[in-house]
């Protein structure tokens, strides 16, 4: 397909996708309802630290989750990351535990058909925790084969002065935990351990700070937590929510950190759409799910799509990537591999071309027009980096044998 054919397809999907709307979203909502997104239940106390674990795992600061979670019933609230509509995992937080006895059973029929991680949060200082191992046994009893993760929270407050540091390396992996650990400390998570002696628990202690608290790392033990919770729940999230290295070097603003979930949501749609083996059938609802990326990134940098703007990043991109999107229907002819790798690309180059818009889009705010040559660059980095994040996640949606394209 010729450059110039290529552009002008891509303009007028931008401008009026042939696909209708209705039929775009209804299959967007299909994608969604398939793949559900797991849910990690934040079993704690106010104040046990809940909410810092979503900060640190999410990368959202307090005042958007604050804002984002939502009541689901009389003793629940939950807050989907990064928003319903592209939803890649929900945190669910029970409200006045230690204040009202509180009955898990209507959570438990909200929550009894989704992918589950409970998480019990405690203060590592905090004995007063019958409400929670109460709530926790009753959970567990009902669907003993849920992963436990015991999070043990602010640790500093187990430290001997304000001013004693973070262990470093983290030692609480090892069991027992080395003498390197402050006595007090080691006896209080201890003897929080013995606790859920009989249940399957992997035990976690954090300490998730501000930066003015004058603690380093501030998210202390985030390796850890992250080990266990894609242990206990083995879907990539990690690298579904990780930004890449090189644009966040490249594109660390808050509109990036807004623009990073919705890029991910629109990739994995697109290569579940890729991934119908008839080579040309999906190619209507393939440019339809980059047009809606192309105006909701817009949309967060506050910019306005026009012809001028699609021809630029066309331009930019070269041949390079047109080769690389007609090449990906080319390879459904591929007996019994085809279909995955199509899936794969489409994935790909979806999140590398949402990377390209943002650094695209973020110059234009700043009045000028970004370098092609560092265009073309970023969005074959994040092209390579998007294949790698994203080849896990899907092979798991589409049911089929990893392969390496």
């Amino acid at each position: 397909m010729a450059a110039g054919g290529w552009f002008q397809n891509v303009w007028r999907y931008v401008r009026a996708p042939r696909v209708s709307e209705e039929r775009l979203n209804q299959r967007l909502q299909e994608i969604h309802r398939d793949l559900p997104a797991p849910v990690f239940w934040l079993l704690g106390k106010a104040q046990s630290g809940k909410t810092a674990i979503i900060r640190a795992l999410t990368g959202s600061d307090r005042a958007e989750i604050g804002n984002g979670f939502r009541p689901c019933t009389r003793t629940a609230q939950i807050y989907p990351f990064p928003d319903e509509e592209n939803c890649l995992v929900r945190f669910l937080d029970t409200r006045g535990l230690g204040e009202v006895a509180y009955d898990p059973s209507e959570d438990i029929r909200l929550l009894e058909r989704q992918a589950h991680c409970l998480m019990v949060v405690i203060k590592a200082m905090d004995h007063a925790q019958q409400c929670v191992l109460e709530a926790a046994r009753a959970i567990l009893k009902a669907h003993p084969e849920w992963p436990l993760l015991v999070v043990q929270t602010t640790l500093h407050e187990g430290y001997p002065t304000p001013q004693t540091p973070h262990i470093v390396p983290y030692p609480y992996a090892s069991d027992p935990l080395p003498p390197t650990v402050p006595e007090a400390l080691m006896r209080s998570l201890n003897a929080q351990r013995q606790w859920f002696r009989g249940l399957p628990a992997r035990f976690v202690p954090v300490d998730f700070t501000l930066p003015e608290d004058g603690y380093d790392p501030v998210s202390y033990g985030l390796e850890a937590l992250w080990e266990a919770i894609e242990e206990a729940v083995p879907l990539g999230l990690r690298a579904m929510l990780s930004e890449a290295d090189a644009a966040r070097r490249i594109l660390r603003d808050v509109y990036f950190r807004t623009a990073h979930p919705h890029i991910i949501s629109y990739s994995i749609a697109a290569g579940v759409v890729a991934s119908v083996p008839a080579p040309m059938v999906d190619i209507p609802l393939f440019l339809g799910i980059q047009a809606k990326l192309f105006h909701t990134l817009a949309s967060i940098y506050g910019q306005e799509m026009s012809a001028q703007r699609v021809g630029e990043i066309s331009g930019a991109l070269g041949v390079g990537f047109l080769v690389r999107w007609g090449g990906r229907e080319l390879l459904k002819f591929i007996p019994g591999l085809g279909s995955a790798a199509s899936a794969l690309f489409a994935a790909a180059s979806t999140y590398a071309l949402g990377c390209t818009l943002c650094l695209y889009f973020s110059h234009l705010r700043r009045g000028d027009v970004p370098d092609p040559a560092v265009l073309r660059k970023l969005y074959n980095e994040q092209y390579a980096e998007g294949r790698r994040r994203l080849r896990e996640y899907l092979d798991r949606a589409t049911g089929r044998k990893r392969t390496q394209p």
